[in-house]
């Protein structure tokens, strides 16, 4: 026990005495103290030389005016005392905010203009010491003294008071966000800028350490704050740093991407040790790194009920995917597709125990715009992918209605993002093949794989939400004028006929008519959409044509019917 109080008693004056152990052997902070003693030396001498006779001038000659009358006995003993008082500032206000900004005391530990401060300080008081110690030799140093009196200490004074409120305004937690991502921001630039470095294979386990202890700095920040301002602050900050950092990427060199030791012992990658050699060679490490945190927050903010902070992990996520589709970087496409499946694998279990669709209905609001981006780079193939994926979880939200109704209002929504998507499709003018296959996975949503038949009838009887979709996209069809298509649709209506019966299929049709023909762009309600009215269609007008469509191969069915029970 006594070995360990002793262990435990050095391991707090090691703490204690870090900070200033790192303030005295720090390069960058002893680069600060020798300019800034230099500095100080510099302007006495360059006061001595050239002001000081001016100023002897202007003042009134008196007979007994003689500067070595000067009392300055007092002036090390004030030094000494506002020296204490700045270095007791910082560390009373540092360490108060440090508990809940851990990432603070290495901030100050780094930042120039602080540490410029402070050292100045120190040297204007070792200035004084000296002047104190040199008159007892029998130098004369008054010039020196008049320097340190009527110009650094009153500089000291007026800069003083700022100095300390412009400390406390720096521990705001939103500026110890800007500072952390400021800094990674400088580790790019400097990275990109060290063109010797460039042409070699010298590895980067600093530089890579700094930008992870940056980021679950973060993270911790995250946690340790109960405010949903620097909560949301720091999800759109890591979120535009990676937009940043891909954007940049392609400047910094080729050994950066080689994960170091220390890298491969990191929390976020203790798992996934058999993946490092791919990661290296995709060059991903650190969006992996930040993606994995903004998805192990994401679950956090599900399991806590804070919708709008888990939608804006989805949307940083969604926005750095963009800019991938923007740069045409198919590597990190295909990861952010992964993680927009996993938070959507997340959110569908998350809504199944609490029968909650909200963060459903908001990550397939992004998931449709990262695919539309998809559309518009004129990516087939991944919005193909894209069709796939949303069709499998739209089977998915189906099964899990039984246990969680309120989930199959998500089955209109993915619907309704593969609308906007069909439509944008057909305004590109993109090849009719293409387009067909697509059309036929949009129609497939009412038809889930796996399903049973007794639950598809309990539910499309009073479920008209895909449906009344299908038949909007046709609507659009026809005012474009491609009428084969739509009759596609209308034909593939008929199945619930199939399903639900002629007399349930035509009062739905009827119902489903109705809200296309009544129904505005707007809804009477808000939700984290705003009031946009999911099922609004602008070509209505086209219903009544629609509706001969429908007829035709109603009729065309039961002659169908008729003749084979004639035959039978």
């Amino acid at each position: 026990m006594q070995s360990q109080a002793i262990r435990a008693d050095v391991t707090i004056g090691s703490g204690f005495f870090q900070p200033i152990i790192k303030l005295l052997t720090s390069n960058l902070s002893l680069r600060i103290a020798i300019i800034c003693m230099l500095l100080v030396i510099a302007l006495d001498r360059l006061f001595v030389t050239f002001i000081f006779p001016v100023y002897e001038n202007v003042l009134p000659q008196h007979d007994q005016l003689s500067w070595l009358n000067i009392d300055a006995g007092y002036s090390p003993i004030v030094w000494t005392v506002y020296l204490g008082s700045i270095l007791a500032s910082i560390t009373v206000v540092v360490s108060l905010a440090a508990q809940s900004a851990p990432k603070l005391i290495d901030l100050y530990m780094e930042n120039v203009p602080t540490m410029s401060y402070v050292w100045w300080t120190m040297a204007c008081a070792a200035h004084c010491y000296t002047l104190k110690l040199l008159p007892e030799l029998g130098y004369d140093v008054a010039p020196s003294l008049v320097f340190n009196y009527h110009v650094l200490f009153p500089v000291f004074l007026f800069t003083n008071f700022p100095f300390v409120l412009a400390v406390l305004l720096s521990t705001k937690t939103h500026n110890v966000i800007q500072q952390v991502l400021g800094g990674s921001k400088s580790i790019f630039r400097n990275l990109a800028q060290q063109e010797t470095r460039k042409k070699t294979k010298e590895a980067y386990p600093k530089e890579q350490l700094q930008l992870f202890e940056a980021q679950n700095q973060l993270i911790d920040l995250l946690t340790f704050t109960p405010y949903k301002e620097p909560k949301g602050l720091i999800i759109e900050g890591l979120g535009e740093l990676l937009r940043f950092y891909v954007e940049f990427k392609h400047q910094l060199p080729d050994s950066f991407f080689t994960v170091q030791p220390s890298i491969r012992e990191d929390i976020s990658f203790k798992t996934m040790q058999d993946e490092m050699k791919t990661i290296e060679e995709t060059k991903l490490f650190f969006e992996q790194k930040s993606l994995r945190l903004i998805g192990n927050v994401y679950i956090n903010f599900l399991e806590k009920g804070d919708f709008d902070l888990s939608t804006l992990c989805v949307e940083q996520v969604a926005m750095l995917g963009r800019k991938g589709i923007e740069l045409k970087n198919d590597n990190l496409i295909t990861m952010i597709m992964v993680r927009l499946n996993t938070h959507l694998r997340f959110a569908l279990k998350h809504g199944m125990y609490n029968n909650e669709p909200r963060n459903l209905y908001n990550l397939i609001f992004h998931y449709g715009l990262f695919t539309n981006a998809l559309v518009e780079a004129g990516m087939v193939d991944r919005v193909k992918t894209c069709f796939f994926y949303l069709t499998f979880y739209n089977a998915e939200c189906f099964k899990a209605v039984r246990q969680s109704p309120a989930v199959g209002f998500i089955l209109d929504v993915i619907a309704t993002e593969m609308l906007k998507i069909m439509i944008r499709i057909d305004e590109l003018n993109w090849d009719s093949e293409v387009h067909d296959t697509l059309l036929k996975s949009f129609l497939l949503l009412d038809n889930p794989t796996g399903s049973e038949r007794e639950q598809l009838v309990a539910f499309f009887t009073n479920s008209h939400g895909i449906r009344l979709l299908h038949i909007g996209l046709a609507l659009h069809y026809m005012a474009k004028g491609d009428t084969t298509r739509a009759r596609v649709i209308a034909k593939d209506t008929l199945q619930d006929r199939n399903l639900l019966g002629e007399e349930v299929f035509l009062r739905n049709m009827k119902i489903i008519f109705a809200r296309l023909r009544f129904s505005g762009p707007t809804f009477w309600e808000d939700t984290d959409r705003g009031n946009l009215n999911i099922y609004y269609s602008p070509h209505a007008g086209h219903l009544d044509d629609f509706g001969k469509m429908q007829q035709e191969f109603l009729e065309e069915a039961r002659t169908e019917e008729d003749a084979k029970k004639v035959k039978d």
